[in-house]
């Protein structure tokens, strides 16, 4: 299979959704897609996360993990879309935004691999 930079760009999420394809993975397949904010106040990833909610986002906030003192509050937003390259840069990029207003800032994306149905 050839890399196709239209689809899959030079850039840390044309490299995630470049290895998803190579790996057989169907990116025709809507999925839900986990973006990650990271807020070292826990009220400031409660007011993140019910700004996000208020807006119509499924979203779940993570405590940090106990007895680590470099962990942090979590906001997980969950968005069902197609894993394509400028609808995740662009929805990444929003919520980057979101996350600084209130003190964060984004740590990247994952989803599960979605296998196409055999012919």
């Amino acid at each position: 299979m050839q890399r196709n930079p239209l689809l899959f760009p030079d850039d840390e999420n044309g490299e995630v959704l470049w290895r998803l394809a190579s790996a057989g993975d169907d990116l025709s397949i809507p999925r839900e897609i986990d973006f990650t904010l990271d807020f070292s106040e826990e009220q400031a990833a409660l007011d993140c996360g019910m700004f996000l909610f208020r807006n119509e986002l499924k979203v779940q906030l993570e405590a940090p993990e106990e007895g680590e003192d470099e962990s942090s509050w979590t906001v997980l937003v969950v968005a069902n879309m197609l894993p394509r390259h400028a609808e995740i840069t662009h929805f990444e990029q929003y919520l980057q935004q979101v996350a600084e207003h209130f003190g964060g800032h984004g740590t990247g994306w994952g989803c599960s691999q979605q296998a196409g149905v055999p012919a």
